[in-house]
């Protein structure tokens, strides 16, 4: 090692055979990387996987909601934002169908019964 007297920081010199392996590897072509390439194969999958979901939804949509008998019920007009449907009402007592009757409500989205 050497020391000049006005520098604050001594020189170093390079480890045995350093110099000799760092030119060598300098030398050796570039290896790839397996980050690189997980990284595009990741990008790849990702794009091949959006594709396939854009191509079903699209055949999904074609086929039309009035097939599904689930999005007919009429339990899911206001989640749907449908206007709701009049269902009638059937109401049993000791296993036997009664009447009832509808009264009038301030609210429209209330409906009142009277069992007859």
């Amino acid at each position: 090692m050497q020391t000049e007297p006005e520098s604050l920081f001594e020189v170093l010199e390079p480890p045995p055979g350093g110099v000799e392996r760092m030119r060598a590897r300098l030398a050796e072509p570039p290896r790839a990387r397996p980050g690189f390439l997980l990284a595009t194969s990741s990008v790849v999958a990702l794009a091949a996987l959006v594709a396939l979901l854009g191509v079903l939804s699209t055949e999904m949509s074609n086929q039309g909601a009035t097939e599904n008998a689930m999005l007919a019920a009429p339990e899911l007009d206001h989640l749907l934002g449908r206007p709701a449907r009049s269902v009638p009402l059937t109401v049993e007592s000791d296993g036997r169908v009664v009447q009832t009757e509808e009264l009038p409500s301030s609210d429209p989205r209330v409906r009142i019964y009277r069992v007859l």
